[in-house]
């Protein structure tokens, strides 16, 4: 055992080896020191700054909200020529003219064209304004019954999925 090399003996005489042990502690110390301190700061932050809680509160939320959802359609509108009725007024003729458009619901995917639309729809609808009274025209609600009775001959004629309002844009009595 006497011939063992002791670490002294190992190093020149001048030079002491490194800490090794020393080095470690402190680079150990720098990479979980720094967290905690950072962590420490932000934690009082939050719990002891007015305001900031909320802030981080919208951040978070604004990550998990779920998306919007999708906006509806616009509206697609078929404007039909102006129609002009003679009322039956006993004696005295009267004319209508009326002005309307559709609404179609975008949901159908086979929505017909305007042009191939208009030839029943018209006669449809002039069939029904060629029935109205002067006592049906000049009642408070009559464009709303007007309006009501043209969107249920519509639906009949149409299907009840194709048109989802009718919306009189003119109408005359002289």
């Amino acid at each position: 055992m006497a011939n063992a090399p002791t670490p002294e003996a190992a190093t020149p005489e001048g030079e002491a080896a490194p800490p090794k042990k020393k080095r470690k502690l402190g680079l150990l110390l720098a990479l979980i020191g720094v967290p905690v301190i950072l962590g420490g700061g932000a934690a009082g932050a939050y719990f002891l700054v007015p305001g900031v809680a909320e802030k981080v509160a919208g951040l978070t939320a604004a990550k998990h909200e779920e998306p919007a959802a999708p906006t509806a359609p616009r509206p697609v509108f078929v404007d039909l020529a102006e129609m002009s009725v003679t009322l039956p007024n006993g004696g005295q003729s009267r004319q209508l003219r009326i002005r309307i458009s559709l609404e179609l619901m975008k949901t159908t995917a086979e929505l017909p064209p305007a042009d191939l639309l208009t030839p029943r729809v018209y006669d449809a609808l002039l069939t029904y304004l060629r029935t109205l009274s002067d006592n049906d025209i000049d009642n408070a609600m009559a464009i709303d019954r007007i309006r009501g009775d043209l969107f249920r001959r519509l639906n009949l004629l149409l299907g009840a999925d194709v048109v989802r309002d009718v919306l009189v844009t003119s109408l005359v009595v002289a």
